[in-house]
């Protein structure tokens, strides 16, 4: 029985070491060598969590001058139309266009996010005003370029004034 004890919790160690941030982290850093965390929060709608958000940033200090990432770990299973759906409204509300003139870009995050289940991860990587870089699951999946994604696309986890201040304000690492 004390065997079996130490094995399983030499097996929990080793699963806690491989946590979500852990192995985003190799992503980021394909990208930003010297990044770390900067906050972590969770969405929910109706009291049901949906993902779970990370940000990294270089030396870990968040700058929209400044390339970033931002994880998304899926809670749930969403569709593709769903979540690029989603994101043209948002950006949309952002400023970023009607979803008319939004059709090119929804073009490009087809290829980008495919249907999610539960435990996928999303990983975006702004690497300039204009351009991103998304992994699933750790493996790069696409690249975006359209004018200021940056702010209108990211904006919609990471600006303060969103419907979503609180979790913004954590991601960023402001409370």
């Amino acid at each position: 029985m004390r065997l079996l004890r130490s094995a399983l919790a030499a097996l929990a160690l080793t699963f806690a070491a491989i946590s979500p941030a852990s192995a985003n982290l190799a992503e980021v850093r394909s990208v930003i060598p010297n990044a770390q965390a900067v906050g972590a929060a969770p969405y929910q709608l109706f009291g049901i969590t949906v993902f779970n958000a990370e940000l990294y940033a270089a030396e870990g200090a968040f700058s929209w001058q400044r390339p970033f990432a931002l994880s998304l770990t899926y809670a749930r299973s969403a569709r593709q139309n769903t979540i690029i759906n989603r994101t043209i409204s948002e950006m949309s509300q952002r400023g970023a266009g009607t979803a008319e003139q939004l059709a090119p870009l929804r073009t490009q995050l087809e290829a980008c996010f495919p249907n999610v289940a539960r435990g996928h991860r999303i990983t975006g990587v702004s690497t300039g005003v204009n351009t991103a870089r998304f992994f699933v699951n750790g493996a790069a999946r696409c690249q975006v370029e359209w004018p200021n994604f940056r702010r209108h696309f990211f904006g919609i986890w990471l600006d303060a004034r969103g419907s979503q201040a609180q979790m913004s304000a954590r991601l960023r690492g402001e409370a």
